[in-house]
């Protein structure tokens, strides 16, 4: 099987934490994984340029990726959703799983809303159409130094447009928050999720303020605009947001409104 690999640096065999931490840039090594040769071609020539002399990979299918991923340390990976079979789905799962330090982005030609929502659900923190121009598309990864999500605009869109109609659609019972431990009283920020089977989101998981910058989150501010709205410091917002990500079990700001939803939080 061909592998198209473009190597412009020695790379480490440590797992990193974050490309823009370490290395300040969008990323140091990627991976492609697409059975589409132009398509491919054209992310990877959208990434050796926005980030000249990283490592960029290409895999054409699942097991090929697997198989890169295991021989060599990634902290970007880019999956076309239209891969054969479902592997889309299946390469971004096993992603979140054996490597969650890993940034994984969905794509497509085109807004299918099934796909979007499989990539979402398997642990995408973004979701790019591949019909995009290369400046816009490189704008959109570039994002991911701030720690942002890359998101088409038109899929931005059109979740947003599904929290307003599930809001409109579905009357639920008013969020209560749950009553402290007598051990945390002084600390109700700190109420975590207790473990059990349960995969269902007990109420009163997110304090009043969690709820609240995560609906700020669902309508696409930043964390300096939620900040200066609640008058509060950015760090103070990143650490609520932090929270709020590991209450949901999830990884980034997409995947977190994604669970909102399903759980109706945003009504």
């Amino acid at each position: 099987m061909e592998m198209n690999i473009h190597y412009t640096s020695s790379v480490s065999s440590a797992q990193v934490p974050t490309a823009a931490q370490l290395y300040g840039g969008v990323f140091h090594a990627a991976l492609i994984v697409a059975d589409d040769a132009a398509c491919a071609d054209r992310m990877r020539r959208i990434l050796c340029e926005l980030a000249p002399h990283r490592r960029v990979v290409v895999a054409s299918g699942r097991a090929e990726a697997f198989n890169l991923l295991a021989a060599l340390p990634y902290d970007l990976v880019l999956v076309d959703m239209r891969l054969q079979g479902n592997d889309g789905a299946a390469v971004l799962h096993h992603v979140r799983q054996t490597y969650p330090r890993i940034e994984c982005i969905g794509m497509s030609a085109t807004d299918d809303q099934q796909l979007v929502n499989a990539a979402i659900a398997a642990g995408a923190i973004g979701y790019l159409l591949t019909e995009t121009d290369d400046a816009e598309l490189a704008y959109l990864l570039r994002s991911i130094e701030r720690g942002g999500s890359p998101m088409d605009s038109r899929i931005a869109r059109r979740i947003l447009g599904s929290i307003a109609a599930s809001a409109k659609a579905r009357t639920i019972d008013p969020i209560r928050v749950q009553k402290p431990a007598p051990q945390r009283q002084d600390r109700p920020q700190d109420l975590q999720q207790k473990d059990g089977a349960d995969s269902r989101l007990p109420q009163g998981l997110l304090s009043p303020r969690e709820l609240k910058v995560l609906r700020l989150i669902a309508q696409g501010w930043s964390n300096r605009q939620i900040a200066e709205a609640v008058y509060l410091s950015v760090n103070t917002i990143e650490f609520h947001a932090k929270s709020i990500y590991r209450k949901l079990s999830v990884k980034s700001r997409t995947q977190a409104v994604h669970e909102a939803m399903q759980h109706g939080l945003l009504n």
